[in-house]
């Protein structure tokens, strides 16, 4: 499909305005949001036409928007779009405690295998092969390395991914009104009059 940039400058807004929102009716919601950039004609047909942002919404979020008071369908679109990204971000954020958590627990591990050699030591284990307890205290430290190496090459990703998400919804947040996706009540006029700066999420 063209981008929404490429379509302002095609024959989009020279056709019938029934086949026009049938053209915006395929796009996602970011592409609506672009979209509405485009041209201040294309703005007042999306703006015009909220059911774009309640369908984008059921299909993307895979339910109808519930209805919030003093929010249009765009408002609510972009604070499902941000609630979206912050569940991503908490989800990622238990990703990397988990792999921290691991990683905690190797380093305990690489610790027991020093005691279990000094145990090699006592009189009733030089009686039963202590070479197989070395044995097998070489290979469960060994495995333990290398999955310790492989968790904190694990733990360094989900570190930069997770510091990436923060920065991107952080950026996102501060091009979007406050009243789109904080959770007290919203004016009406305050709430009214943001939609006609265009969304931002994009």
């Amino acid at each position: 499909m063209a981008s929404p940039h490429a379509l302002s400058s095609s024959r989009l807004l020279q056709l019938p305005v029934e086949l026009q929102l049938r053209v915006l009716e395929e796009l996602e919601g970011k592409e609506l949001c672009l979209v509405e950039l485009v041209s201040p004609e294309l703005r007042r047909l999306v703006s015009g036409n909220q059911y774009l942002y309640t369908d984008v919404h059921t299909r993307e979020f895979g339910r109808p928007i519930a209805g919030a008071k003093g929010l249009t369908a765009k408002a609510q679109y972009t604070r499902a779009y941000i609630q979206a990204r912050v569940d991503n971000l908490e989800r990622q954020r238990c990703v990397y405690k988990t792999l921290k958590l691991r990683l905690e627990q190797l380093d305990e591990l690489l610790g027991q295998a020093d005691d279990v050699r000094e145990l090699l030591g006592v009189p009733e284990m030089l009686m039963n092969e202590p070479s197989l307890v070395l044995s097998f205290v070489g290979d469960m430290e060994q495995d333990v390395m290398q999955e310790r190496w492989d968790t904190s090459e694990d733990l360094l990703a989900a570190e930069e991914k997770m510091a990436a998400m923060q920065g991107e919804l952080e950026s996102l947040m501060a091009r979007v009104p406050s009243c789109w996706w904080c959770s007290a009540p919203v004016p009406a006029s305050e709430a009214a009059a943001a939609p006609s700066t265009g969304c931002t999420i994009a």
